[in-house]
């Protein structure tokens, strides 16, 4: 059991993470190739297979990633752009969920997941991640194997060595971006029920992981905290006990962390900190509440739009010279805007809605009350469309796509099987 559980945690850290091996091949892949061995040898996987080609879920994301890919085109050739770079990420996204697929045999057919169990697991991964990045950070050796496996050494040098240290294939704002999703599902998988000490530790390390990935993640914990302020699991007093109780730990977490630590904990204040919560050390020393991000991001709005772009898009999504943003802007909503226009960018946002439309809840698995479910699907749906103001979010990301699609599948499924029970 131990085994097979440490197995599910290696399998949805590489399919998440979905970091490179050899050449375009990934993670991902890799996990998902012996599956499909098994699916051409094996009648019971076989059958397996077939039964996840009829599954509605499945069937109604595949609908909507070719829809988008057939509009896309059509945009393109009807503007006599012909830039397929936004339909290239969703075709890579189709060969991702496609891999996601096997492991979903495998995890629901092998390791009899339900989705509380998925949740747990996307937990760990990130535990394991941020693990992987305190140790990285203080250790040159481990950093020379991680850049095998990221390709992100560039990225390295201009991040003066605090970011890009992760195990995986994006390490840069999608680490981060993905970073906030889970503190939602912290919260909820962890938070609202008894709290202990290694619940708070995991906790800590997720916070110490986004140091290192991007602070957009602390939009998605701030949204986290709001989430286990307003969830009727608890009552008021316990709420502001458990956070009194928090930020007690933490402080003493952190002097035991530097007594047993102190070259890590030196770096981090003197090096990542900075970075961090750069917007406080700026209004320490300059009263001035911003960072260099936000600067740039401000900007970005300010890029014109006509009104006719906004209505009928460019057909443009990358600049044909430069192969940069369109127009500059990596705000995502911006960028939908300049490429297909309001119409294609309703039929993203009716796309990333269905997507996130099975998490809810469940009668017969009934581990939070409806009213906390309700909370925690529009506290993910909050979290994925603010941060698209800021870079593309919303049914484009990988990263994030994968934790949606894992979740949304399995809570899918146990919704499927409640209503089965109850007949």
């Amino acid at each position: 059991m131990i085994n097979n559980r440490l197995i599910g945690l290696l399998f949805i850290f590489c399919y998440i993470f979905s970091f490179y091996i050899v050449g375009p091949i990934t993670s991902s892949l890799m996990i998902a190739f012996p599956i499909i061995i098994c699916c051409g040898i094996s009648s019971i996987y076989r059958k397996w297979f077939y039964e996840e080609m009829r599954n509605p879920f499945l069937i109604k994301i595949f609908f909507f990633q070719l829809l988008l890919v057939c509009i896309g085109l059509c945009f393109s050739i009807i503007h006599l752009t012909f830039d397929y770079s936004y339909i290239q990420v969703i075709f890579t996204q189709q060969i991702h969920a496609i891999a996601g697929i096997f492991l979903i045999i495998y995890l629901k057919n092998r390791l009899h997941f339900s989705s509380m169990d998925v949740e747990k697991y996307i937990v760990y991964a990130y535990l394991v991640q941020s693990v992987i990045q305190l140790v990285a950070s203080v250790s040159p050796s481990l950093v020379s194997v991680l850049v095998l496996f990221s390709r992100a050494t560039k990225f390295q040098e201009t991040a003066a060595g605090i970011r890009g240290l992760a195990l995986s294939s994006a390490t840069g704002w999608s680490l981060g971006l993905s970073y906030g999703l889970v503190y939602i599902i912290f919260v909820k998988r962890f938070l609202l029920y008894k709290v202990g000490i290694s619940k708070m530790i995991i906790g800590i390390l997720l916070l110490a992981g986004t140091f290192f990935a991007g602070r957009s993640g602390f939009v998605g914990a701030a949204i986290g905290v709001l989430f286990l302020i307003l969830n009727n699991n608890q009552s008021f007093t316990l709420k502001f006990f458990l956070i009194i109780k928090g930020i007690f730990f933490i402080v003493v977490f952190c002097i035991f962390f530097y007594l047993l630590f102190p070259v890590l904990t030196n770096h981090l204040i003197e090096r990542v900190f900075p970075f961090a919560f750069e917007p406080f050390y700026k209004l320490a020393y300059n009263d001035r509440f911003a960072t260099g991000s936000t600067d740039v991001l401000l900007r970005m709005w300010s890029v014109p739009i006509s009104f006719i772009e906004v209505l009928c898009g460019t057909g443009y999504f990358t600049d044909p010279i430069t192969g940069a943003y369109f127009m500059g802007p990596d705000v995502g909503v911006l960028r939908n805007l300049f490429y297909w226009g309001i119409g294609g960018y309703l039929l993203v946002i009716i796309y990333q809605i269905v997507l996130i439309q099975p998490i809810r809840y469940i009668n017969e698995k009934a581990s939070t009350s409806k009213y906390n479910m309700i909370l925690y699907q529009y506290a993910i749906m909050l979290y994925l469309f603010l941060l698209e103001l800021k870079a593309m979010t919303i049914g484009f990301n990988k990263m994030t796509f994968s934790i949606v699609f894992l979740l949304s599948y399995f809570y899918f499924e146990d919704y499927r099987s409640s209503c089965y029970n109850t007949k």
